[in-house]
């Protein structure tokens, strides 16, 4: 027990963790100004701050161990926005982005030498509050304090310097060891107009900031400073490891690897194939897992083959899925048999396959090799098909006629004329299944019981585009006050053989086109890269029924005018899935829907607990123009497993994107479900 006790004191010091605070605008740091600190990547934070005479509502997210990202809707309290404030818009406000990139951690050397680390405030956008910093940092953990030092350019102009002092950290009381003391001094050039736009902001007493913090249950930061020598700012803040967390809650309802019954009797008369069947049939079942075909075969050289068709109903991860398969073939497999095949089935598409040589498998029953040496004998592989004239088809499960899901259906506007957030909330019924074997189709219907968006305008006041409205007007389509057709279509997915994956739709792809399209995908299973070429040819929907109409209209100054429209997309894409560091990239080159041709790059970053978060950037001739300077699209957008907040695996995941501006340029209709995504998931 002393050598244990020993073990764990020695673990808790090499793990021991400094804590990190967040400054106003939610950034490692202090009051207002940053350190060169942050906290662990897959990290996602989300605050309100009030630092007169602004309001801010912030955004944090860590995308990895060395770079910090967030942003602020800033609200300028008391200032009237010169043009929009009539309508109902409020106070002014200003959108903003940060990033700040950390060149060496204190963590590093476990705090025995200072972390540095530069950054940018504020560097997209109208840029009023720019600025640029270095910081260098120093932890010691002996006196429980936290030191920096550093140097701003524009906004933050000259030195400045902070410090944490967490003095019961140590102590046992969970109520204690949380509170924080923070002074700072302060470098922002409030006195000078040009970085200080709100009036009431030039008053600065002093550059010495102080303030207290306290972190309640792990996640929840409170804060309460007096700044400038002339007001008490306030923020609070949530935060949460996204992105390595197991689950919010554990997975009690997940089955354990199948153990019994061990069945390995030769197929014959004590164990005839229907039987055998059979047993593989339910285990699959219990263990989250479909059977949907197997065949028997034995070739030629009298190699007897046992072949598999399984749908993965709840894992998301491969590892999961091939423990699982382990376990159930290893326990079922019969003893005659000289390899088996599983075929991984993704939306009556099958993706890929486990070959099984029955001497590997009886070496990893038998405890002489592991589950790491099997999957190394047992690499994915790509998808083959049994010889009808040496197989028996034992075993076939129609695909599901018919599913039905009842989903939230919401919408949101940022920063419209009539207000700073408006909304629409609902729910969506969808109808989804399989006609005719392999034909998916999709039928969905939405209804906004709650909104406040009816008032919002179908264009932008101050820049309407100038280009054909085949977005911008989307908000037409949400002021419906009654049910809505949203989805109906028809799709139909080939895996072609040797990498090649080809798909047609037909129908409503979502509420604003419907039409016809095409896909061809080649995305082998050793490969990190993939490419495809989409055609889509769509017209626009009316808002309400299930017609279309032939004219789409397009402001020349603020006069409307319309013109008849079909609508045509196609795109050549490259894909690769940069594994070891979790990134994923898309580059796609083509025309859209606004008769634009250019390209759209897309980088997300996927962590272990599933979460995806990127952005995209749009640059085409299409020549759009807001307050005079032309536009190109750009957002940001994310995905997170629903399975975080389940006491079971699950394979849903609900989505959210935003772009920086809702606009006509650069712009897509949905098509269906996108190969690549559907096929990398299942490849995680």
């Amino acid at each position: 027990m002393k050598d244990l006790l020993i073990v764990d004191y020695w673990n808790q010091k090499l793990n021991e963790r400094y804590p990190v605070y967040f400054n106003n605008l939610l950034q490692g740091g202090y009051i207002n100004m940053p350190s060169a600190r942050m906290s662990r990547e897959g990290e996602i934070g989300l605050g309100y701050s009030e630092f007169p005479p602004y309001q801010s509502y912030n955004l944090r997210i860590q995308l990895v161990d060395f770079l910090e990202v967030s942003g602020n809707y800033r609200i300028f309290v008391g200032v009237d926005d010169p043009v929009l404030t009539q309508f109902g818009y409020g106070d002014y406000s200003d959108k903003g982005a940060n990033v700040k990139l950390s060149l060496f951690s204190p963590e590093a050397t476990h705090y025995r030498l200072p972390g540095l680390a530069v950054g940018l405030e504020d560097f997209i956008g109208t840029s009023s509050f720019k600025a640029g910093y270095i910081v260098a940092t120093q932890v010691f953990l002996d006196y429980n304090l936290e030191l920096s030092l550093g140097y701003g350019f524009n906004r933050m102009g000259g030195l400045f310097g902070g410090m944490h002092w967490v003095p019961f950290r140590t102590n046992e009381s969970k109520y204690l060891k949380g509170l924080a003391f923070v002074m700072e001094y302060d470098s922002i050039r409030y006195k000078d107009e040009r970085w200080e736009p709100h009036p009431q902001g030039r008053m600065k007493r002093t550059g010495l900031n102080i303030g207290v913090k306290y972190r309640a249950l792990d996640f929840v930061d409170l804060s309460l400073s007096y700044i400038r020598g002339d007001a008490v700012a306030f923020n609070a803040s949530i935060f949460y490891d996204f992105g390595s967390t197991k689950g919010v809650i554990p997975k009690i309802e997940d089955p354990l690897p199948y153990k019994a019954p061990v069945n390995n009797e030769e197929i014959g008369p004590l164990r005839p194939d229907d039987v055998m069947v059979q047993d593989f049939a339910y285990a699959f079942l219990n263990q989250g897992l479909a059977l949907k075909d197997a065949w028997l075969s034995r070739d030629s050289c009298c190699k007897t083959t046992l072949r598999f068709s399984v749908i993965n109903m709840i894992y998301r991860q491969e590892e999961r899925l091939r423990e699982r398969l382990d376990a159930i073939l290893a326990a079922l497999a019969p003893s005659d048999v000289d390899e088996i095949i599983v075929v991984i089935d993704a939306i009556a598409l099958p993706v890929q396959e486990y070959r099984f040589d029955m001497a590997h498998l009886r070496s990893y029953v038998n405890d002489d090799i592991g589950s790491y040496e099997l999957a190394i004998l047992t690499p994915l592989e790509e998808v083959s098909y049994p010889n009808p004239f040496e197989s028996a088809h034992l075993f076939h499960r129609a695909n599901d006629l018919y599913n039905f899901e009842l989903l939230p259906k919401t919408n949101t506007v940022f920063g419209s004329a009539g207000g700073k957030f408006k909304y629409a909330l609902g729910l969506s019924a969808n109808v989804n299944g399989f006609l005719w074997g392999d034909l998916y189709y999709t039928f969905s219907l939405g209804y906004y019981a709650i909104s406040n968006i009816k008032h919002v305008a179908d264009y932008d006041r101050l820049n309407p585009s100038q280009i054909i409205n085949v977005r911008s007007d989307i908000i037409n389509y949400f002021k419906i006050g009654q049910v809505t057709v949203d989805e109906a279509y028809l799709e139909r997915i080939w895996n072609v053989g040797k990498g090649w994956y080809t798909k047609v739709a037909l129908g409503l792809f979502e509420p604003e086109y419907g039409g016809v399209m095409t896909e061809v995908l080649y995305y082998p299973v050793t490969s990190a890269w993939a490419v495809s070429a989409e055609f889509a040819l769509v017209k626009k929907r009316q808002t309400m029924g299930l017609g279309f109409t032939n004219k789409i209209r397009r402001f020349k100054g603020l006069t409307p005018h319309f013109y008849k429209y079909t609508g045509s997309q196609y795109f050549l894409n490259l894909y690769y899935d940069w594994e070891k560091t979790g990134l994923n990239f898309k580059f796609g080159l083509g025309k859209f829907l606004a008769n634009d041709y250019g390209f759209k790059t897309e980088i997300s970053r996927y962590f272990p607990s599933g979460l995806q978060i990127g952005f995209w950037y749009t640059y085409t001739n299409g020549h759009d123009k807001i307050n005079g300077n032309i536009y190109h699209d750009k957002g940001v957008f994310f995905s997170m497993p629903l399975d975080i907040f389940y006491t079971y695996s699950s394979r849903t995941r609900w989505g959210y994107g935003m772009s920086a501006w809702l606009r006509d340029v650069g712009v897509t209709a949905a098509t269906g479900c996108q190969l690549y995504n559907l096929i990398n998931q299942q490849r995680q």
